[in-house]
């Protein structure tokens, strides 16, 4: 995970001053949003983009809220890449949809166990984009998220076991997990001409748990870097 982690990293790094050179995101120091009074509404002016994309990549900490043997514990670090496109629903302000395809891996540990799960995740966020003075870029954010588990497993330390984590019961004997999770998101980012950072919360919702009597969700941080163009 680590390796694949350095490697995106130095990948993205790589094609920052190529997508710098062909996105010059305005002639003015200051790369704000601008306003013009037209036909009684304020019609947004900002270099004449009403959307963006955007790739983002960064780690994600997570862990495993509720009950369970496999399911109690500390956070784990595993690896977010996806890519965004932003709609402005609306010409009066900078609010924004914000949607795209992410991978994430989340999970958890506990003293015995460790639990690996990998999501495609559908982000559904509303970005309010504030340009100050500074040339930097406010972006608070609010919405949910929608994800299917693609790939997990719960590693035993004490048997030395490896089993699939996805299912009514793992070869472990204990519940395993539901492929669907979502939620809520919560967070904030900066951005500087096409440059971004985020730290986003994600608040799972669904019960992820194949367990009766005991029901888990997962909670997520994330610390995205990325460029938007």
């Amino acid at each position: 995970m680590k390796k694949l982690f350095t490697l995106a990293m130095v990948a993205l790094m790589a094609t920052l001053p190529m997508m710098a050179q062909r996105h010059n995101y305005g002639p003015g120091p200051s790369n704000r949003y601008d306003y013009e009074r037209s036909s009684s509404r304020w019609i947004r002016n900002y270099y004449g983009k009403d959307m963006y994309f955007g790739v983002r990549i960064g780690p994600a900490f997570s862990h495993v809220s509720g009950d369970g043997i496999t399911y109690a514990g500390s956070s784990k670090t595993g690896l977010h890449l996806g890519g965004v496109v932003g709609f402005q629903i609306t010409n009066r302000a900078p609010v924004f949809f914000e949607t795209g395809l992410s991978y994430v891996n989340k999970g958890g540990k506990s003293e015995n166990w460790t639990t690996s799960l990998s999501y495609l995740e559908l982000p559904l966020t509303f970005k309010y984009i504030h340009y100050t003075d500074f040339g930097l870029s406010i972006h608070p954010l609010f919405g949910g998220y929608l994800a299917v588990g693609v790939d997990g497993n719960i590693k035993d330390y004490i048997s030395k076991t490896k089993t699939g984590a996805f299912g009514d019961e793992t070869k472990l004997g204990v519940p395993g997990f539901k492929r669907f999770d979502g939620g809520l998101r919560i967070g904030c980012g900066v951005g500087f001409s096409m440059f971004y950072l985020d730290l986003t919360y994600d608040i799972g919702l669904a019960n992820i748990s194949h367990d009766d009597y005991n029901s888990s969700s997962n909670r997520t941080f994330y610390l995205n870097f990325g460029v938007n163009f």
